[in-house]
């Protein structure tokens, strides 16, 4: 985005705060923060926006010297994680309240570098029991309970971590029970395969990415269960995943814990390990079978206080392997795709251990925060069963500190 249009976006801020202003039966209400953090990591990572989400340590990779060129520490200060956001509250349609919000950040990659990128931009319908979403906004994974850090990653790669364009219909059963069911595409955060990380698998399978869970929400408590589903099309032919969720949450004035359980395949459009590999080559037409890899996952997060808050995340991601066994091409490698896995050097993850406790600190408008977080990422060498064997062990300390303005 260049800076033309990026004066438009702060002209049309503007220029509809007047218009909304003007017109009595609809509100407006900008929302955001001015973020700065600083992180230091012992080793090189698995990350995004340039480290501001960090995922994981990355495996050994040696030099002709025989040194592990991943094993180097950096250090980097970014304001990218800043956003600004609209609420709107507007006209009853169809006999229901209408909402929508739109919000921004500038973590995304441009030939100015970081430019102004969609978080969310949605519409919503409110009647007494119904409620429907129209746009991008959090994946249903993601849900209503994920952990409170603050690290911008969002406990990932053990909480699912997306937002997609959608269409979401929730019903009420009774006051605290509801039913959900969501149809979605990608676009930020998108599958891995063949032609690298892209949204054209799922484009191209026509079906979208389906969802059904149920919650029970009450002033201190939410559980809730969930499925999810998704066939992507690649270049010769298909992969069908499903995952399931199962989440819970108490919170009271100053303690609030909560957890969540994964079971996943293919969850690399969430920021997870995992995907899938080739099982099968048809010699005579190049059709190609393909298997998942199965992944658990799971995370505990604890916080207490107000003003000044102490907090702990534990998160722990298993592979177990694939449902069918991977085959070898002409080369003698194995072909598989998706976060954990590298090509080259043939090296699989097959676990994953964080614990990151934090403090943070609430002045008027002012959020200071300190994290540290020790992530253990255990590799090896891919086999055939879609497990590594020879696993080994590397580890990353990072420190965060974050400051932010709140408006």
């Amino acid at each position: 985005m260049n800076f033309k249009k990026q004066l438009f976006f702060v002209l049309f801020i503007v220029s509809n705060t007047i218009i909304f202003a003007a017109e009595p039966d609809k509100t407006l209400k900008i929302y955001g923060y001015v973020g700065n953090d600083f992180f230091y990591n012992s080793r090189q990572n698995q990350e995004m926006v340039d480290g501001v989400i960090m995922l994981f340590p990355k495996p050994v990779s040696t030099n002709s010297a025989g040194n592990d060129v991943n094993n180097a520490s950096q250090a980097e200060m970014l304001s990218v994680n800043s956003r600004i956001g609209l609420d709107i509250t507007g006209n009853n349609v169809f006999g229901a309240k209408s909402t929508g919000k739109i919000e921004a950040d500038f973590a995304g990659f441009g030939t100015t570098f970081y430019v102004l990128r969609i978080r969310q931009a949605y519409a919503k319908l409110n009647w007494d029991k119904t409620e429907l979403v129209l746009g991008q906004t959090w994946h249903p994974l993601f849900g209503n309970v994920a952990p409170s850090t603050p690290s911008a990653n969002g406990g990932a790669p053990f909480q699912p971590f997306n937002r997609s364009p959608q269409l979401r219909l929730k019903y009420n059963l009774t006051k605290t029970l509801s039913v959900t069911g969501a149809a979605l595409y990608e676009m930020q955060y998108a599958s891995q395969g063949p032609l690298g990380t892209s949204n054209v698998y799922l484009k191209n399978a026509i079906i979208p990415d389906l969802f059904a869970g149920i919650e029970n929400k009450t002033p201190h408590w939410i559980t809730g269960i969930g499925g999810d589903i998704k066939t992507l099309k690649l270049t010769s032919g298909k992969i069908t995943s499903f995952s399931a969720v199962t989440y819970a949450q108490y919170s009271n004035k100053l303690l609030t814990i909560k957890g969540k359980a994964v079971y996943g395949q293919n969850l690399s459009d969430q920021l997870m390990i995992g995907g899938y590999g080739v099982s099968k080559i048809n010699a005579a037409t190049n059709d190609t079978t393909y298997t998942n890899f199965n992944t658990a996952s799971g995370w505990l997060n604890i916080t207490y206080g107000s003003k000044l808050q102490a907090g702990i995340l534990g998160g722990y991601s298993r592979n177990l392997g694939t449902t069918d066994d991977l085959k070898l091409n002409a080369a003698g490698k194995y072909i598989a795709y998706g976060y954990g896995f590298t090509a080259k050097s043939q090296t699989l993850m097959n676990g994953l251990f964080r614990i990151a406790p934090s403090v943070t600190y609430l002045i008027a408008d002012f959020k200071i925060s300190i994290e540290y977080d020790y992530t253990t990422a255990v590799y090896g060498s891919i086999r055939s069963n879609g497990v590594a064997g020879n696993p080994y062990n590397v580890a990353n300390h990072r420190l965060l500190a974050s400051v932010s303005y709140i408006f």
